[in-house]
């Protein structure tokens, strides 16, 4: 009897010449019987190199699919290292039997919700926050509250904590700070706010130094106010410069204090404004 498959292995773990094995032993399941059992002596035709070839190749690809399946199950013998994470109990009522009411953690929630506004808010009525970068934080924060009297809450101190951080000069050192090669005149931060302050326009928002800083950038006060910083005799050294001279300073203030002014307008992605 012939067949496609020319070697097949044995019980017996070694290779059994099939073209040798009578029907019987071919017929017995998916395995052939150790080679004592029922091996024809009769001598056969010999196997081409082909298909030994062939053979030597299916041979080595189910070794190397057994090889590498095995590398994939998990025993603890084997990977002392790898552990199964265990299950969290699940938290049920003594009585009932069912899972926790989720009222309580809720409630839990709204407490703690209320008081992260309430020291926020005190933070602003105490001026303990007075970056620009923080307070634009709490204000983001205010802007995405759920609960009206929470976003309420932080109307008015947000308000004031506005008209501290530009009067108490802070705006103006932060401003500085981002002018250190020209720095930024204490008068057109002066001027902004007076500007600011008489414009009834300005209610629209809560926000000073927002409006401080559009003010700067719109009316044209920071062409003014370098071309003015440009010509104080201080800045020559008792020099008299040329006009030419002055003009170079004053663009030199102008392009420095712009880039500072855009920076901070920055922090708004859109406008802090009530309409």
């Amino acid at each position: 009897m012939k067949t496609t498959r020319p070697f097949e292995e044995g019980l017996c773990g070694r290779p059994v010449d099939i073209f040798q094995a009578s029907t019987d032993d071919i017929n017995l399941g998916s395995h052939l019987l150790p080679l004592e059992h029922k091996i024809s002596k009769q001598p056969t035709a010999a196997i081409t190199a082909t298909t030994l070839a062939t053979s030597a190749t299916q041979a080595t690809r189910t070794r190397t699919r057994r090889t590498t399946a095995s590398l994939f199950i998990f025993h603890p013998k084997l990977h002392p290292g790898l552990r199964c994470a265990p299950k969290r109990p699940i938290m049920s009522t003594p009585r009932s039997g069912g899972s926790v009411s989720s009222r309580g953690s809720s409630s839990r929630y709204v407490e703690k919700a209320r008081s992260s506004t309430q020291q926020l808010v005190d933070s602003l009525n105490t001026h303990r926050i007075n970056t620009l970068t923080e307070l634009c934080r709490i204000e983001r924060i205010a802007a995405a509250c759920d609960s009206e009297a929470d976003a309420r809450a932080f109307q008015q101190p947000m308000t004031s904590a506005w008209i501290h951080y530009v009067t108490s000069n802070q705006f103006l050192m932060e401003l500085r700070g981002l002018t250190p090669n020209y720095p930024l005149s204490a008068d057109i931060v002066a001027e902004a706010h007076r500007r600011v302050r008489s414009d009834p326009e300005s209610n629209r928002s809560w926000n000073l130094a927002w409006l401080c800083l559009t003010r700067m950038r719109d009316d044209g006060l920071v062409r003014i106010f370098s071309d003015t910083e440009a010509r104080r005799p201080e800045m020559w050294g008792g020099k008299v410069p040329s006009e030419k001279m002055v003009q170079q300073l004053a663009t030199c203030f102008e392009d420095e204090w712009r880039t500072a002014i855009e920076t901070m307008l920055r922090h708004w992605a859109t406008q802090p404004t009530w309409y």
